[in-house]
């Protein structure tokens, strides 16, 4: 004698492998949005460093550093990145970047990297005319 099961585990079983598959499916989509995040922050952070110590570069320079470190995305369809130099009176350059992607945006200001300039104004309480 046969024995046989009911229909009802085999709806049952696809049903629950949907879910399932769905649920891999949202988490490798949110792993892959956090990875495009966190590569266009670390990329600006870089040319946001790499314009803030360099003597000699641009801000042109420096977006090409940063489209050259993160790459192509997987969730959106590319980064767009703006940085800027200003110059201020008596404390020297700002760096100012911005990072866009989709639903994704990051701003940076920096004041240029300048230790000769620091020194000095942390001995002028020091000196007595």
């Amino acid at each position: 004698m046969k024995r046989r099961l009911k229909g009802s585990y085999t709806v049952e079983a696809a049903f629950v492998m949907a879910i399932v598959l769905w649920a891999v499916l949202f988490s490798v989509q949110a792993a892959y949005r956090l990875r495009d995040e966190t590569v266009g922050a670390m990329a600006l952070h870089g040319a946001a460093e790499y314009l803030r110590h360099g003597e000699e570069k641009t801000a042109e320079e420096a977006e090409n550093y940063a489209e050259r470190l993160a790459g192509r995305p997987f969730s959106w369809s590319g980064y767009q990145f703006r940085i800027e130099q200003t110059e201020r009176v008596l404390k020297g350059h700002r760096i100012h970047a911005l990072g866009t992607a989709g639903t994704w945006s990051l701003e940076i200001s920096q004041d240029e990297y300048d230790p000769e300039n620091f020194l000095r104004m942390c001995s002028l309480p020091d000196r007595e005319e």
